[in-house]
């Protein structure tokens, strides 16, 4: 049988890199998060230095770094994870440690509450994503959004690019098959190029890349419904609970002989409705020397490039009968080395989208000419939208504060400008 892979989610175009330090006391703190019963561990799990706007989001194997001013020494970590109580952990408990392990418990759940519809994990995701489930679970109506977007490079410790921008949105039917169209609203950023004998990247597509992670609306990762259980195997996880919702997991993962790169991750699938409320996943990239095939454009011949990881989440908020796309992460890093040359450099490019609205209805008809298209960089973008009066007292862009914590100003400016 051929099988239809389609290339997904291509960010990156490699060019020569650049150097900005944000000069601030830092100590760095690593752990490993995992369920207490099992030892597993806990991808993506969310990591925040109460006090502070300092966060950071465990990798595929639950280990995570976070960077801890020193006059937060004394404070703690809250840890969360879906389906699981959260933690609260000292940062002294970190101290002197290379690494700290963290037991998370699952929460309670009722579990006579859950309708069982099948015991097949194939069976139950096939069900999900069917037409029949997305026209019931999903807008039949193009919908008009307003989202805040920000991407960040940064080599090692060092922000290179600082980009963010306040989008409108035209989100397509999910029984239609038009593609989601996207507009700066305001913008702005920071680039640095003095640094030299380094290598610069910028990133093509940022919130365009976004909107394509709508797997509900685009199945599936990179390829169709028609192939996707032939190239994947899916097998039933634990049952979590979220916002008062029991939720069932589909894991999956490329299918034994599948020689492509693609993709391992879980599914969060309501009991009742079967509607997708989550899905995070990751590329498998490892033992993969080509990997970064699939995300450079364009590069230096006598640069070497790896992937260290590549990892996506994308979130859905329930509005009434109807689910709507709420959140998107990615979060890449890359090896990068001169040919004949031991010393290698990290590269982590990190991208966020926040809906913050999904009753602007001015953005339910983009002008062609004011679309975000794939092949446009919002580093250069953003010049043109710049607004010092929209930003107010939120004037500097703060790459470590959690984008929740952002969108509620945003909120209130947008409501302050169309009002």
């Amino acid at each position: 049988m051929r099988h239809h892979i389609q290339r997904f989610l291509l960010l990156p175009a490699m060019l020569l890199f650049v150097s900005m330090a944000f000069a601030q006391d830092l100590k760095t703190i690593n752990g490993k998060i995992e369920d207490a019963s099992t030892g597993y561990p806990l991808p993506f799990a969310s990591v925040t230095l109460l006090n502070s706007t300092f966060s950071n989001v465990a990798n595929s194997e639950g280990e995570f770094s976070l960077k801890v001013p020193v006059e937060n020494l004394n404070d703690s970590l809250l840890v969360s994870f879906l389906g699981y109580r959260n933690l609260k952990v000292p940062v002294t408990e970190f101290i002197g440690k290379r690494s700290k392990r963290i037991k998370l418990y699952p929460t309670t759940m009722d579990i006579r509450s859950i309708t069982v519809r099948t015991d097949d994990a194939e069976d139950l995701f096939i069900s999900a994503f069917s037409s029949k489930a997305v026209k019931h679970n999903y807008p039949t109506d193009p919908a008009g959004m307003s989202g805040f977007y920000r991407e960040t490079i940064k080599k090692g410790n060092k922000y290179l690019s600082l980009s963010e921008a306040v989008v409108d949105i035209l989100k397509q039917s999910y029984t239609s098959s038009f593609g989601d169209n996207i507009a700066i609203y305001k913008g702005r950023g920071n680039t640095n190029r003095n640094a030299a004998d380094t290598v610069f990247m910028q990133l093509q597509g940022g919130p365009v890349t976004s909107l394509q992670m709508d797997i509900v609306k685009n199945p599936f990762i990179a390829t169709d419904m028609v192939a996707a259980t032939d190239l994947y195997e899916f097998r039933l996880g634990p049952l979590v609970f979220m916002d008062d919702l029991n939720i069932y997991t589909i894991d999956f993962n490329q299918a034994p002989g599948v020689k492509d790169i693609l993709f391992r991750g879980r599914i969060y699938v309501e009991s009742q409705t079967l509607a997708v409320v989550r899905i995070e996943f990751d590329m498998n990239v490892e033992g993969r020397d080509d990997a970064w095939k699939s995300f450079v454009r364009k590069k230096p011949d006598d640069v070497q490039l790896g992937v260290d990881w590549a990892k996506y989440q994308i979130n859905y908020r329930q509005n009434g009968e109807k689910w709507y796309m709420d959140y998107a992460r990615i979060d890449l890093r890359f090896t990068a080395k001169y040919k004949g040359k031991w010393l290698k450099s990290k590269y982590d490019i990190i991208t966020e989208l926040a809906i913050t609205d999904t009753d602007n209805k001015s953005a339910l008809k983009i002008p062609v000419a004011e679309r975000f298209r794939m092949k446009d960089i919002l580093q250069k973008e953003v010049a043109d939208f710049q607004d010092e009066d929209f930003w107010e007292d939120y004037n500097i862009i703060e790459p470590d504060a959690k984008i929740e914590n952002i969108i509620n100003r945003i909120i209130r400016q947008l409501k302050k400008e169309r009002d």
